[in-house]
């Protein structure tokens, strides 16, 4: 019969044991495939990793062009916005001469400063419907920045996966150490971050279009004022 001492010694040792088992098992899911592995590859067997790359170099290069678009959708809102300010004044500007007219009872007057404040009233409120546009179209922007981000995420993941299969089609004994289903998580997260970011963006983008509409409606109304009235 093992005495108490010798079996807290085993139950020490069984433990040290769990750990370095746990230990190693946290290296292998979260260790990646090192460049050094994929150089001793043949050539001709990294066909699916050079088609990887070059997707990961096109979603790069789609942030930015997202952040482009959106520094120029904040630059058509602060311009929206200052068109907006100075109709507001003017419409300002035209209600007080309206109370001046009204006050000397010249008819003629009157109605010639009606006319003016009715024309600012228009322009304003054209004004007011751009900047509101101007401003869902840098929220879209923004919210596609975010997706743009979400797709590199996919391409590096699918990166990382074509990697892996490359070095152990290879026969690397290092991607033994590796779990192949970790990187297909990784893909199939990376996917689902950026379907519930496509989402966000699709919402945003109604939201800007319904803007536009109104926008452009108010134009064919015949509102005029001095928006920038870009397209």
């Amino acid at each position: 019969m093992a005495q108490p001492g010798r079996r807290r010694m085993y139950l020490g040792v069984a433990g040290t044991a769990v750990m370095l088992l746990g230990g190693c098992a946290a290296q292998r899911s979260s260790a990646k495939v090192e460049k050094e592995w994929v150089a001793r590859v043949p050539p001709g067997d990294l066909g699916n990793v050079r088609q990887a790359q070059l997707t990961e170099e096109q979603a790069q290069e789609q942030i930015t062009r997202a952040q482009v678009a959106s520094q120029d959708a904040e630059a058509a809102r602060e311009v929206a916005q200052r068109n907006e300010d100075a109709a507001k004044a003017r419409y300002e500007a035209g209600e007080a001469a309206l109370e001046v007219a009204q006050a000397t009872g010249d008819v003629a007057a009157i109605e010639r400063a009606q006319s003016a404040a009715c024309t600012a009233q228009h322009a304003l409120t054209l004004a007011e419907a751009e900047t509101a546009w101007r401003d869902d179209a840098v929220t879209t922007s923004k919210s596609l920045e975010v997706m743009r981000q979400r797709e590199l995420d996919v391409a590096d993941a699918q990166l990382e996966q074509a990697e892996y299969e490359a070095v152990n089609a290879n026969a690397d004994v290092r991607a033994k150490e590796l779990s192949p289903g970790d990187f297909s998580s990784a893909v199939a997260d990376a996917r689902r971050k950026a379907a519930e970011q496509q989402q966000q963006v699709d919402a945003n983008l109604q939201r800007e279009q319904q803007a536009k509409a109104r926008w452009q409606q108010l134009q064919d109304q015949g509102y005029g004022g001095s928006g920038s009235q870009q397209p």
